[in-house]
């Protein structure tokens, strides 16, 4: 279960926020006292969960609620481990959904709440749910109540979750002697303390870089350089965030320029984050070695799709040679361009391949991307993106009355379908202080049918407003849709009979192929011309959005071989002894082994690299799950991308089950046939 319950609060698809099927906000009244010892446990726990907690008013009233949850917890355990109820799966996935819910409230406030008192209660409940569900997943009592249940006898669904239960039971050591099993606790809890530090090092760096002058900006938007104006000594100011940092890699004709943002924004967070990442890698593999692994890759992979570190670098590798020689024309190329601007250049730098790039689609391809982004503000793309979700899946998107909020910019959303709300949703898309700095979507409720529905909160970092303050790059979109994906598996996913059923106990390895199949919309111009329209209220031309996917092609082999960089660093980072390990030597050596583009010297981007805590050494997934997507969307590219039969056979074969079976069970089902890369080594070779 702290396998699980910490996989939602680090990264996998997600983390949390609130809410258990209720249409109006919980008070800040003084707790209820806990459920008396005699009790039945589970009594009023529904009512209980119901409760929205990711905007609490103070950290008291935070932690007081973590402290009933807990002390809900400890009091299903005990009833589980005495051989309380007749149903010890039903009271095992009564344990997991409180475990999960306060968990996942405790890592969006921490993400979230603008309050640095109130992120700090988060970071300290997140460490005790995640101490109180190691203790469950080391418990040996419960661990004999479930495997004495005959899996044959049972459902689908409870044979899936007994069959992956008991294998997560031994594989973290709930066999071991009491002492091996207190050192696992211990490690888990340090391991969890480690990685708080590790997520607040990225999320509240305060990078800054100052631009000598306006003359900086020179080949930038006009509403970008509006909205950094020089301060009174003449010098700009750009933070470190994705809406100051995208425009200038790929807009800014000043090298100068585009080598100081790219410098300081891939050295966020270190050198703070540089032994905190140390101590995380020794402890994961002092705990490896506890459970009986070589390292931890090897622990981290077993229940994935991919079972073993070494097919997870032989995955690379295939991938890394179909994708190379692709990459390499395309480095050709912007090496060609790049001669005609300083004919001394010896390689392409980092900083300026997205600059190169734009050069060389606008002057081969006919595409000039500060074109496109005029057809993309923020609020256009959002109305657009629910609009795709309700014709495609044949549910309503509509406000969420009264919804709880922990700020203002939050929007708050329900799905229907059949005039029945069957999810809930938070929209917090754009950057401020001290916020989660990426894109992801953070689960908060589960849905267990006829319990509650599933709740769910978007955190992205993205431009906000119209025309004017919002326009967004078209890769951007792309994010949004992805992120979105996830959002709306979770929503479709919700109508499950049990919680430990839910989306997220998918096979990471497959539980990006959802989102990554959906960007493939933004590229349909019947999708976009429902949303894409200038200031003037024009639609995207056509002939625009052919030349965009013209111009697709190049540069998606680089991008492939950056993320198997990526890919390979998270792998051997983790698969040895990590004792006297230099994170520079061994960053540079395998990014660049992989990567077509090298990183750039002085660079310490593994500082800043969140995924190196929640997905450790399994980056590999994005990939190996890019692949099943291209394999899905075979069966959309031969009906046409808004067949809503199709979309109504993938909803129900794909989506909806959630993690109630196993995902190569889910993908031959929708297919008619097991997965393959064929689909994706096509697009390599193009």
């Amino acid at each position: 279960m702290a396998r699980r319950v910490w996989a939602s609060l680090a990264a996998s698809v997600a983390a949390a926020c609130v809410v258990f099927g209720c249409t109006t906000p919980a008070t800040e009244a003084p707790a209820p006292p806990p459920p008396a010892a005699a009790a039945d446990p589970a009594a009023g726990l529904d009512a209980f969960l119901s409760g929205v907690r990711a905007a609490p008013a103070s950290a008291a009233a935070f932690t007081a609620y973590c402290d009933e949850a807990l002390t809900r917890a400890a009091a299903l355990r005990t009833a589980l481990e005495a051989g309380a109820g007749a149903d010890p799966l039903r009271a095992y996935d009564n344990l997991y959904l409180v475990l999960q819910s306060v968990g996942n409230d405790a890592s969006v406030v921490q993400e979230t709440n603008p309050s640095a008192e109130i992120r700090a209660a988060g970071e300290a409940c997140t460490r005790r749910v995640t101490e109180a569900a190691t203790g469950v997943e080391l418990s040996r009592p419960i661990y004999d109540r479930l495997a004495a249940l005959d899996a044959n006898a049972a459902s689908p669904a409870a044979r899936q979750i007994l069959t992956r239960e008991i294998a997560a039971y031994r594989r973290i050591g709930v066999d071991k002697d009491e002492a091996t099993r207190a050192l696992v606790q211990r490690l888990q809890t340090e391991i969890t303390d480690i990685g708080l530090r590790f997520a607040r090092n990225i999320r509240e760096d305060q990078t800054v870089i100052m631009l000598p002058n306006a003359a900086a900006l020179e080949g930038l938007p006009a509403d970008y350089i509006a909205a950094h104006p020089p301060q009174a000594d003449g010098r700009i100011r750009i933070t470190a965030t994705n809406p100051d940092v995208t425009p200038i890699l790929n807009y800014a004709r000043r090298e100068a320029t585009r080598r100081a943002v790219f410098m300081a924004y891939r050295n966020r967070a270190w050198p703070a984050n540089e032994p905190v990442l140390r101590d995380l890698l020794q402890r994961r593999y002092q705990l490896a070695q506890t459970l009986g692994y070589a390292n931890y890759a090897a622990l981290i992979t077993e229940d994935k799709m991919i079972r073993t570190p070494e097919r997870a670098a032989a995955f690379i590798d295939q991938l890394s040679a179909l994708s190379r020689p692709a990459a390499q024309r395309d480095y050709a190329t912007l090496m060609q361009r790049l001669r005609r601007i300083d004919r001394r250049a010896r390689a392409v730098p980092a900083w300026s391949s997205s600059y190169l790039s734009e050069l060389v689609q606008n002057e081969d391809y006919a595409l000039n991307s500060q074109e496109v982004r005029q057809y993309f503000a923020y609020n256009n793309v959002r109305d657009g993106i629910i609009g795709l979700t309700e014709e495609l899946f044949g549910v309503d998107v509509r406000p969420w009355a009264d919804a709880p909020r922990w700020h203002d910019s939050v929007g708050a959303y329900e799905v229907v379908d059949g005039g029945q709300v069957i999810g809930r949703f938070y929209l917090d898309m754009h950057p401020r202080p001290g916020k989660y700095s990426h894109a992801a979507m953070f689960p908060l409720r589960v849905g267990v049918t006829g319990r509650a529905v599933p709740v769910a909160a978007l955190l992205c970092n993205f431009p906000a407003g119209d025309h004017r303050t919002g326009l967004m790059e078209h890769r951007d979109v792309e994010t949004f849709l992805h992120e979105f994906g996830h959002l709306l598996h979770f929503m479709l996913s919700g109508r499950q009979d049990y919680a430990a059923a839910n989306m997220g106990e998918l096979e990471w390895d497959f539980i990006e192929a959802p989102s990554q199949l959906l960007e493939e919309w933004v590229w349909d111009y019947d999708t976009l011309a429902r949303f894409a329209v200038d200031a003037n209220g024009q639609t995207i031309p056509r002939d625009l959005v052919a030349r965009m996917n013209r111009a697709r092609t190049f540069g998606e082999a680089l991008d492939v071989t950056t993320q198997l960089g990526y890919a390979a660093v998270s792998l051997n980072y983790y698969n040895r002894d990590p004792s006297g390990m230099s994170l520079d030597a061994v960053y540079q050596r395998e990014f660049n082994r992989y990567a077509t583009i090298n990183a750039a010297p002085g660079t310490h981007m593994y500082a800043a690299f969140g995924h190196l805590d929640g997905y450790s050494a399994i980056y590999y997934t994005y990939q190996w799950s890019r692949a099943i997507s291209y394999d899905l969307f075979t069966a959309f590219e031969a009906s046409g991308l808004r067949d809503t039969a199709t979309a109504r056979r993938y909803r129900e074969t794909v989506l909806a089950p959630g993690g109630s079976q196993p995902a190569n069970a889910l993908i031959e089902r929708f297919l008619g046939r097991p997965t393959n890369v064929e689909a994706y080594a096509r697009r390599l070779r193009q």
